[in-house]
């Protein structure tokens, strides 16, 4: 039987003697490993052994590079298939991941979107708010306006009222100092002394207050109004618009 020496110092036979029997060698160089041995037999068997001798060492390094080299194949493939499932899984991952980032976007700018909305609502109200205010505002400054206005014109009415108060306490003590003169007609008489029916003592009449006008009429009276001064006419005095003295007597001064 033909024997071959393999180079990590085992012997390795044919197929039919467990071809490699100091490493195992994969199916693939196995089967080659076979097919050589049965070529070796039949030119073994046509010439002679010495004829394959020297070419046997050579075809067991080939057979064990190859078997390494598949072996190696082998691994990388091993390993390929798995970078490959990390890879599909990376992918499957970063699809997931992309997904989830595509609808984080969407849903960002649907939140940009309604926060840019409410901002624009948030700016028109207030600037609604801020012309309202400045409406009231401006209300306000009008309203406290009339109120000083009003308050003055209350001064004015109430100094008004007073000085035509007065006026009317004065024309009241005229018209009792006037009752009482002519009350006393017999002691002018009696004395001697000639008698004026009709004699009142016009005073120094000066500046009056401006609350009471006074003009004249066509029949020679004189008539009061608010806002002017006292004018005499000829010998008539009238004052019917305060509700107080009238008369049409003519008053002589002594």
């Amino acid at each position: 039987m033909l024997e071959i020496q393999l180079d990590d110092g085992g012997v390795g036979g044919y197929p039919g003697d467990d071809y490699c029997s100091g490493s195992v060698m994969s199916e693939r160089v196995s089967g080659l490993a076979n097919s050589i041995y049965r070529e070796f037999e039949r030119l073994i068997h046509c010439y002679d052994e010495e004829v394959v001798k020297e070419l046997m060492p050579l075809v067991v390094t080939v057979l064990e590079n190859l078997d390494s080299v598949l072996t190696d194949n082998q691994e990388h493939e091993v390993e390929l298939e798995l970078l490959r499932e990390d890879n599909e899984q990376l992918l499957t991952q970063y699809e997931r991941e992309k997904a989830l980032r595509k609808q984080a976007e969407e849903k960002f700018i649907e939140f940009e979107d309604a926060l840019e909305q409410e901002k624009k609502e948030l700016q028109m109200h207030v600037e609604h708010l801020e012309f309202q205010t400045r409406q009231l505002e401006l209300k306000t400054k009008n309203y406290a306006d009339q109120i000083s206005r009003l308050e003055e014109r209350e001064s004015e009415m109430k100094k008004e009222y007073n000085a035509l108060h007065q006026r009317h306490t004065e024309f009241l003590q005229q018209k009792i100092s006037l009752s009482q003169s002519l009350s006393r007609p017999t002691y002018a008489q009696e004395s001697g002394h000639k008698f004026f029916p009709f004699v009142f003592l016009i005073p120094n009449w000066k500046e009056r207050p401006n609350s009471l006008n006074v003009f004249p009429f066509t029949d020679g009276m004189v008539r009061g109004q608010i806002g002017a001064k006292i004018i005499p006419t000829l010998d008539h005095w009238h004052l019917s618009d305060l509700g107080q003295l009238q008369s049409n007597s003519s008053y002589k001064v002594l």
